[in-house]
């Protein structure tokens, strides 16, 4: 026996989802700008600070470190203006998720630390995992028509 709001198994059988209310649709507009800003900033913030940055590319041995760092900003500003926007989510997204994921890899390697300061590499490794989870969450909205 199923009650209608329990019966997963034929939901999708079902039909097409009812469309979002106004609380919904501003929500998830409020968590795909935030994610963008937080790119978009970060690459913004890599031009103000370009010495810093480019100290930061060369200390994680990475060839062509202005290369790398020009590319870097490319992606984050470019990336981040499209999600704010609502445009190319999934190329986007995904483009940004898999920056992400490399550049947590690389920078917070907290499996080569030991004590507090393996601790100290797992907190941002994590927020960068979460941070992949929500740009693939955003990668599922539907990107702005106009």
């Amino acid at each position: 026996m199923t009650t209608p709001d329990l019966d997963l198994a034929n939901a999708r059988a079902a039909g097409p989802a009812v469309p979002a209310d106004g609380f919904d649709r501003t929500v998830r507009t409020a968590g795909r700008v935030l994610v963008g800003v937080l790119f978009l900033w970060a690459g913004i913030d890599k031009v103000q600070g370009w010495q810093g940055a480019l100290q930061e590319v060369v200390a994680g041995g990475l060839p062509a470190p202005t290369l790398m760092l020009a590319l870097t900003i490319l992606l984050q500003v470019a990336g981040g203006a499209a999600i704010v926007a609502g445009r190319l989510l999934k190329p986007a997204c995904w483009a940004l998720a898999a920056f992400t994921a490399l550049a947590t890899v690389l920078y917070h390697g907290f499996w080569h630390a030991t004590g507090a300061a393996r601790h100290a590499e797992l907190i941002p490794f994590m927020e960068h995992v979460c941070i992949v989870g929500g740009l693939l969450v955003v990668s599922t909205l539907e990107s702005r028509r106009r």
